[in-house]
C-alpha cells in the first residue's frame, strides 16, 4: 500500500481519529489523487457496477445516501438531492461540500457521520473486504436521543459535543447519563420564551466567550423571512437571527 491507501484504511477501520484524518486530507493531496482515481476510473468503465456496501452500517435514522451515484451522475443531471449541487464535480467537493443539512462539519456527530460514510462508500468501490468503524453511527444515533432538534447542527452541536457530553463517560448507566446531558445543555441553552423552530438548520449564537446566547423569542417575520432573537449575556447585546421557509 502507498501512504494514501495506508491512511484511509487506517481511519476506516477506526485506528486515525477523524479530525486527524481530515487535517490529513487537506495537507496531503495525494489522499484526495487516490479517492478521485476510483471515481475517474469507474466512470471510464462503460459496464461499471456500484458495489452497495453493508446496509447495517447505516442503521440510523438519518438516511444518508451513498456518494457515488452522485460523483457518477453525468452533467446533465438536474440534481439528485435537496440542498446539494446539480452534480458533485470531484469527490472533494462531495467530502467537504457545506450547505444547510448538507454538512461535512466532523466536530458533529452528524457531520463526522456523513463525512465517514461517502468516504466509506468511495473507498468501498476500490476494496470490499474493507471493515467499517460502526462507532460514528454510534454516536450519531446517541445525538439523537439527547441533542433537540432545535440544537442540531452548527455551532449548537459543536459546543455540546465539544463541552457537554464529554463531562459524562459513557461507562454511566445510559438512562442516567442521557438525562445528566440533557439537563446539563437545558442550563447552558437558556430560554426566555420557549424555543426557536428554525427553518433551517439550526443557527443559535454564541457570545463573545463562546458560551450559547440566551434565546428570548420571535422576532418580527417578513413574509417567508423569519427573525429569531437572542441576548448575548456577555455584552447585553440582542442578536437578530434570520432565516428562509
Amino acid at each position: 500500500m502507498n501512504y494514501a491507501q495506508e491512511t484511509i484504511v487506517d481511519f476506516l477501520k477506526g485506528g486515525l481519529e477523524i479530525r486527524e484524518f481530515r487535517r490529513l486530507y487537506e495537507e496531503r493531496p495525494e489522499i484526495d489523487v487516490f479517492l478521485q482515481k476510483i471515481i475517474d476510473d469507474l466512470k471510464k468503465d462503460p459496464d461499471r457496477e456500484i458495489k452497495k456496501f453493508p446496509l447495517e452500517f447505516r442503521g440510523t435514522e438519518q438516511p444518508y445516501v451513498e456518494a457515488v451515484p452522485y460523483l457518477l451522475a453525468p452533467e446533465s443531471d438536474p440534481g439528485l438531492r435537496y440542498g446539494c449541487p446539480p452534480r458533485y464535480q470531484s469527490v472533494r467537493q462531495c467530502l467537504t461540500y457545506e450547505l444547510r443539512m448538507t454538512t461535512h462539519d466532523v466536530e458533529t456527530a452528524s457531520g463526522a457521520l456523513k463525512f465517514y460514510t461517502e468516504l466509506y462508500s468511495i473507498y468501498y468501490q476500490w476494496d470490499q473486504s474493507i471493515p467499517h468503524d460502526d462507532k460514528y453511527s454510534k454516536a450519531y444515533g446517541f445525538s439523537l436521543e439527547v441533542i433537540p432538534q432545535y440544537l442540531s447542527g452548527g455551532a449548537s452541536e459543536r459546543y455540546i459535543q465539544k463541552y457537554i457530553i464529554p463531562l459524562f463517560p459513557e461507562t454511566m448507566k445510559k438512562t442516567e447519563r442521557k438525562k445528566a446531558i440533557k439537563a446539563k445543555i437545558k442550563e447552558a441553552f437558556k430560554s426566555e420564551k420557549g424555543y426557536p423552530c428554525w427553518p433551517q438548520a439550526s443557527e443559535w449564537p454564541m457570545d463573545r466567550e463562546g458560551k450559547p446566547c440566551t434565546y428570548l423569542g420571535k422576532g418580527k417575520s417578513d413574509g417567508e423571512l423569519r427573525r429569531f432573537r437572542f441576548r448575548d449575556e456577555t455584552t447585553g447585546e440582542e442578536i437578530d437571527v434570520e432565516q428562509f421557509y
